[in-house]
């Protein structure tokens, strides 16, 4: 089906580099983040204002290294 959307910039220029990054239309990765978002099983709460990821018990635990690494994916 094809469609316009408006998007953020910042979702914007995040969904491109995921494209990019998987080399797939924006089209298509717009798509697969969608259906990610729509079947994630992860249920979250407010602490404090924020929203937190109630993760299963059984996640590896995250560490700085995975997040810089991931960030520096999305640059």
């Amino acid at each position: 089906m094809r469609t316009t959307l408006s998007l953020d910039d910042d979702v914007a220029k995040e969904v491109k580099a995921y494209a990019k990054s998987r080399k797939v239309p924006i089209g298509k990765a717009v798509s697969d983040l969608v259906r990610r978002g729509l079947h994630a099983p992860l249920r979250t709460r407010i602490v404090n204002g924020f929203h937190v990821v109630e993760l299963p018990p059984d996640s590896p635990p995250v560490s700085v290294e995975k997040i810089a690494k991931l960030r520096d994916e999305l640059e």
